[in-house]
């Protein structure tokens, strides 16, 4: 929610779905009337494994402003074949390969988090694609 002058936050979502997963990515950003000149950017990223799997993103979008500005944007993704590829062509296996390339993905939001919860975020992603890769 946008209320100050000049506010320019960056909204950042990035979702993974394996298998036969969905993936949805719901939000709200509302700009109010003495908000002059807000921006608002929010970027929601998905990662597919898996043919099967979907993501969606459902927008909220609610301006009270003529001066704002309102960006969103997604984008959905598999895995590269080429940087399996590469990354198995210097010894690891297709899972070893999956986690490396799934780690840089999510490095962005990680590296924002403090140390335990980006440790423990870390280990529940591994526990959740476990039999999901490879």
């Amino acid at each position: 929610i946008h209320i100050g002058k000049h506010t320019r936050p960056r909204i950042l979502s990035k979702g993974i779905s394996a298998q036969d997963g969905v993936n949805c990515y719901r939000g709200e950003v509302t700009i109010q009337p003495q908000a002059d000149y807000a921006r608002n950017h929010t970027q929601c990223d998905s990662l597919l494994l898996g043919g099967k799997c979907e993501a969606n993103t459902f927008p909220y979008v609610n301006v009270k402003n003529p001066t704002a500005t309102v960006e969103h944007e997604a984008t959905a993704s598999k895995v590269a074949e080429e940087q399996l590829f590469y990354l198995q062509a210097r010894g690891l296996s297709p899972e070893e390969a999956t986690k490396i390339i799934i780690n840089g993905y999510c490095e962005e939001v990680f590296r924002h988090l403090p140390m335990e919860f980006a440790i423990e975020a870390n280990r529940l992603l591994e526990l959740k694609l476990e039999g999901c890769v490879g």
